[in-house]
């Protein structure tokens, strides 16, 4: 083969390359189509079948009729006799407190055991002694200033028999009385007394020298000891009684309504009013007194119109009691009303938001309950169960509490009853 054939040969081989990468980068460009075409491909034909599949299948039948009612759980209520408990606070105080003072002046000499913060005594008893001896000798001068007004009456009343038979004898009619001496007599007479007096009053600042103790309790607080010199007036020591222990307690117009006493109520013996159970904790432990709301006081307070009555304890530092009721304890008391009376109790889940009673039929009683005196006849049903915002007639369910439905008079059907709401 010459040069000429071998050049002919390489030119038809060119030409022949040429078609051929032609076609591959097409078949390139196609593959790149396909493969970023595909995924489109497949979410258009998913939506399409979805869209054949919802327009040719079953669709769901319209119920007829009106919405099943909602179930409500309810509980009958019972009317009972009640005896209304109102509870109170208040703070312990003694019915009598006093700042005991001496009446004579002078050094206190001596001083009762008892005598002390705490210190328990008796009335009349004596706890401090003021030094005596001047008032003593202030005794003895009185019945000395006693003794010469007797002889100097004596001796006038002696002289007054004498005159009158002196002047009768002169003849010279009626007795003028400076003659039978009556002004003297009567001055004698008035000094007498005016020693009797005196020695009365000497013997009272003797005996005041004992500072006794105006009535039975206790020592709160010592101001004075021995050796101290106390004048009329001053302050020798702060006490209390302890017969008797004093509650005020505040109480509403229902309270005193609940257990029928009147504003300004006073306690008598055919009326001695409310038992009150007091109780207080102290120590961990519950201590109880029994007592009586014996009066209340006759003014409403005009800031929060309350009416305060009393609540007395009755030897609050007895014996017999767990412990002392003492002043400044703050106590509750439980007071009982003063008649029973028919109420209707629901359980206490029926009152809802501390306003409105749903009422299906009626009200309900036991442990954890309300109780009302109007708006729940006997025998109603009460919803018990949550209900989010009823509006009034709307039908429900009844559910009793045994979650078993309550019947109509149609076999099998289920009771639809209209709801009242009571407030």
């Amino acid at each position: 083969m010459n040069k000429m054939d071998i050049n002919m040969t390489t030119d038809t081989a060119s030409e022949e390359e040429k078609p051929r990468g032609l076609l591959g980068n097409i078949w390139a460009v196609i593959k790149r189509v396909v493969v970023f075409a595909a995924p489109v491909v497949v979410i258009v034909g998913g939506i399409a079948l979805f869209m054949v599949m919802l327009a040719t299948g079953p669709r769901p039948e319209e119920k007829n009729g009106n919405a099943h009612p909602p179930a409500v759980q309810f509980a009958v209520a019972h009317a009972r006799p009640t005896t209304i408990s109102i509870n109170v606070q208040g703070e312990a105080r003694p019915r009598y407190e006093a700042t005991l003072a001496a009446q004579v002046a002078g050094r206190l000499v001596w001083v009762s055991p008892k005598f002390a913060e705490g210190g328990a005594f008796t009335e009349g008893e004596t706890l401090a002694r003021v030094d005596a001896a001047d008032y003593q000798l202030a005794v003895v001068r009185a019945r000395s200033q006693v003794a010469q007004a007797e002889e100097a009456l004596a001796r006038e009343e002696a002289e007054a028999e004498l005159a009158r038979p002196d002047w009768q004898a002169l003849g010279r009619g009626e007795a003028p009385p400076l003659a039978v001496r009556e002004p003297q007599l009567a001055q004698a007479r008035a000094a007498l007394a005016a020693a009797q007096a005196s020695l009365r009053s000497a013997e009272l600042d003797l005996a005041r020298t004992n500072v006794r103790a105006p009535f039975t309790g206790r020592v709160r607080e010592r101001r004075a000891n021995v050796g101290d010199y106390v004048g009329p007036g001053s302050p020798v020591a702060v006490m209390f009684s302890t017969d008797t222990m004093e509650i005020r307690v505040p109480l509403t117009d229902a309270d005193l309504a609940a257990m029928q006493i009147p504003v300004g109520f006073a306690a008598t013996a055919s009326n001695t009013g409310p038992a009150a159970h007091v109780t207080s904790v102290t120590g961990g432990r519950i201590n109880t007194w029994e007592g009586r709301l014996v009066r209340t006081e006759a003014s409403v307070d005009a800031r929060t119109r309350l009416i305060y009555g009393t609540v007395e304890v009755r030897n609050p530092f007895a014996s017999a009691n767990p412990t002392p009721l003492a002043p400044g304890m703050f106590v509750s008391a439980r007071l009982e009303g003063s008649a029973r009376e028919t109420l209707v109790a629901a359980p206490r889940s029926a009152l809802k938001r501390n306003e409105f009673v749903y009422v299906v039929t009626a009200e309900n009683t036991i442990a954890d309950e309300v109780l009302f005196r109007e708006g729940v006849a006997d025998g109603e049903r009460v919803v018990v169960s949550h209900l989010a915002s009823p509006p009034q007639g709307m039908s429900v369910t009844p559910i009793s509490s045994s979650g078993e439905a309550v019947p109509t008079e149609a076999e099998g059907e289920q009771a639809q009853e209209q709801l009242d709401i009571r407030e």
